[in-house]
């Protein structure tokens, strides 16, 4: 839906230009002290790109029931539960573009850790559109979630200051506690935001 495509691009730009204004300096993100340079092809997506252009969000099913309607399916019985389970799956449906599968891209995102280690390191995270993503708020559509691996461990010193982050995609669904992803990303480099040269 095109409004909702809209709602998250402004969200995402609106957080990342905010986020940008207010940093004062960065962190290192990469063991590579380039952090300009990029060796070879990077095709530069927005998470507007990973929602296929035929797509069109389900109505949320609540807003066309009755009070009584909805009392009635959550009363817990087996029968209310299995209906419950699948309204949430076709509202949840959140599809993939196949064609980004293998690509290798940059896309300004937020992280959110999924674990850290003893030196608060971390190999492995989620990229979000917006800051607090599966922390503070519920997570986003799977199509929303990139699920991040990098070989060598990073710190992550704030949750507030957006990235770049560069590596080859792909179209593949990971659970973790806090979300379901719809795509992976093998990370390459994740290196300080900064807004696109004009």
């Amino acid at each position: 839906m095109k409004v909702q495509r809209l709602l998250i691009a402004g969200v995402t730009a609106g957080a990342l230009l905010m986020a940008t204004a207010a940093q004062s300096g960065w962190w290192p993100f990469s063991s590579n002290e380039d952090t300009t340079e990029i060796q070879g092809e990077v095709t530069d997506i927005l998470w507007d790109d990973l929602i296929p252009d035929d797509f069109q969000q389900p109505v949320n099913p609540f807003s066309t029931m009755s009070q009584e309607e909805i009392d009635k399916l959550m009363d817990g019985s087996e029968e209310s539960q299995a209906e419950l389970a699948k309204l949430e799956k076709a509202f949840n449906y959140a599809p993939v573009v196949d064609e980004l599968d293998g690509k290798r891209v940059k896309i300004p995102a937020y992280i959110t850790p999924l674990e850290y280690n003893e030196l608060s390191l971390m190999s492995e995270f989620l990229l979000v559109p917006y800051m607090g993503a599966c922390i503070h708020t519920p997570p986003p559509p799977a199509n929303q979630v990139v699920h991040a691996k990098m070989r060598k461990a990073i710190k992550l010193n704030s949750l507030y200051d957006p990235v770049w982050a560069i590596g080859t995609i792909r179209t593949e669904t990971t659970k973790s506690d806090l979300a379901e992803s719809g795509y992976r990303l093998e990370v390459e480099k994740i290196l300080p935001y900064s807004a696109p040269q004009e």
